[in-house]
């Protein structure tokens, strides 16, 4: 005979059926918002591949027709193409004007420190260190710095290979934070054939572009309001089967503390 179930068992049980219902909608409701973070994840992924690849392309169709038009559409700069429904805007980069660290010679780079306010000794001791520093043999130059330099302070040997970005210039022996903070604004290692040299005899106005180097900004505006962009440099003509070759991409960007007087 079964036992009639008393009130003190019945407020149990539905105090039960309460505490398991609130416990699955927790979890339910956990599952639903990591689903949703997956998901929105999972989007700006696709948004961030999908932008890549447009200014990309961009950078290839403008590319493509700088090789083609030469300096007639070299001096067209900027315009605005449409790749499917993203209007990508191609101009000259800023990397264009300034001076590529894998480029400068010891004149150039000693002089650019100079204005900076350091001394010349100063000045070309941090200039033959670059120039070390990306060679690719380990002959230490007059003021410059090889392996043995480097391990006297327990730092890392040059690459001897072209710098990758402005941030790599602050592993050289001599610059220090406050030095790369100065440089930053004023070298690229991604820089354009600069106009002197773009308008001398060897890139007469009249004359193709071979042998010319020039560095490209392609940018977009999301939908979210973000604005994306990707400095490509490209070597023109360097080969008869190739109209032109990509040497580089990148932002060529470097977030550095504030550049203090000496």
């Amino acid at each position: 005979m079964k036992r009639a179930m008393s009130g003190d068992d019945r407020g149990s049980a539905l105090i039960f059926v309460l505490w398991t219902s609130g416990l699955l909608a927790a979890l339910l409701l956990a599952v639903t918002a990591l689903v949703h973070v997956h998901m929105r994840t999972a989007s700006a992924a696709r948004g961030e591949l999908t932008a890549n690849s447009v200014l990309r392309s961009a950078l290839e169709v403008a590319a493509f027709d700088i090789a083609t038009g030469g300096r007639t559409q070299l001096a067209s700069l900027p315009t605005t193409l449409q790749m499917g429904e993203h209007a990508v805007t191609v101009r000259l980069a800023q990397a264009q004007h300034l001076l590529d660290v894998n480029m400068a010679d010891q004149q150039q780079l000693s002089a650019l420190f100079e204005q900076l306010g350091e001394s010349e000794p100063a000045a070309a001791r941090l200039a033959d260190e670059i120039l070390d520093w990306r060679d690719s043999d380990d002959r230490v130059r007059a003021l410059g710095a090889e392996a043995t330099e480097y391990a006297a302070r327990g730092e890392e040997a040059p690459q001897n290979r072209p710098f990758v970005s402005i941030e790599e210039v602050g592993a050289v022996l001599s610059v220090t934070p406050r030095r790369l903070a100065c440089l930053a604004p004023f070298v690229t290692v991604l820089g354009g054939t600069p106009p002197p040299a773009r308008d001398s005899g060897r890139f007469a106005a009249t004359s193709e572009i071979e042998g010319m180097r020039v560095a490209l900004e392609a940018s977009l505006t999301l939908p979210s309001g973000h604005r994306r962009s990707m400095v490509g440099l490209a070597a023109f003509r360097v080969r008869p089967d190739s109209p032109y070759q990509w040497i580089a991409f990148g932002e060529d960007s470097l977030q550095t503390e504030r550049c203090t007087p000496r």
